[in-house]
């Protein structure tokens, strides 16, 4: 099981400092994190975490940010998975709590992207998954820890995850999202990618077949889908999360790769932003978390 919680009153503050750092993060410009050779000197790309802790604690390891003082960290899909409590309940709130704690350790480099679970969370929206539903598995799992005060720290989670960013930019042509919307060559479903730079309306941006609803839900691997969504961005390479990987990676097309944390084999891509990705190289950024 996961480490130690922290206290009610421990987490509260970790949440809501969170929310402020991520409000305050001088790289991010709107819904996105701007990152170049002028801000940084590389970046460690993540995948889904699940609630895997020895990944997480991979991911630090290899990330050594007290040692890199110009790197950024990216984390993505933290809630949902991993260990459970004996008596029920998902135990995974514990490794949001740390990843916001990071954010509050490192206020302008780490950045946690939103991505479909915690999108769940927010909006309340069931996601199921081997006849479970994570929602309430996670609610009782915070239950567990935190007793009548619950409430109260699931409130201040809520404060951080409405604040996250959408995506991460780098140099202006890798582009790393949770995923990318689906059928972007339809007229009937047109996306709105104003929401990378306004205040997002959570009455319609955010629920289902809103435009960060698709953004993080959507599993149109098509080149014709990618090739839409990078021209719209202007970027060269996508970068996402989302889709379970055994291998811990997979490139689905030309120009897209798809990152895992969450099981035995975790993959990650440290990009340096003075390097220039393309499709015929970027493969060979993707690298194993485990490795000395």
């Amino acid at each position: 099981m996961n480490p130690t919680p922290f206290t009610a009153d421990q987490a509260i503050e970790i949440f809501r400092a969170a929310a402020d750092a991520n409000n305050s993060t001088a790289v991010r410009d709107g819904n996105l994190v701007m990152l170049n050779s002028r801000n940084a000197k590389d970046v460690l790309l993540t995948g889904d975490l699940h609630g895997h802790e020895a990944n997480y604690e991979g991911i630090l390891r290899k990330a050594d940010l007290g040692k890199n003082p110009e790197r950024h960290l990216i984390f993505q899909e933290i809630c949902h998975g991993g260990p459970q409590f004996p008596e029920g309940g998902c135990v995974s709130h514990r490794m949001l709590t740390r990843v916001a704690e990071m954010k509050v350790r490192y206020p302008q480099r780490v950045h946690h992207i939103m991505s479909n679970h915690e999108l769940a969370e927010l909006t309340r929206y069931p996601i199921q998954k081997n006849r479970q539903l994570l929602n309430t598995s996670f609610a009782l799992g915070m239950f567990r820890d935190y007793g009548t005060r619950a409430d109260e720290v699931r409130f201040a989670m809520f404060s951080y995850l409405e604040t996250c960013p959408l995506a991460v930019s780098i140099s202006n042509h890798v582009f790393l999202s949770h995923s990318i919307p689906d059928q972007l060559d339809s007229r009937e479903r047109p996306f709105d990618e104003t929401i990378f730079y306004r205040a997002l309306d959570p009455g319609s941006d955010l629920i289902r077949d809103g435009s960060v609803y698709r953004l993080v839900w959507g599993r149109d691997y098509r080149q014709t889908n990618a090739d839409l969504f990078a021209k719209m961005l202007q970027a060269e390479i996508l970068v996402c999360g989302h889709e379970p990987c055994p291998e811990g990676f997979k490139f689905p097309n030309s120009r897209q790769a798809i990152i895992d944390c969450s099981g035995q084999n975790a993959y990650c891509m440290l990009i340096p932003t003075a390097d220039r990705l393309t499709q015929w190289n970027y493969r060979t950024y993707v690298l194993p978390v485990h490795s000395y």
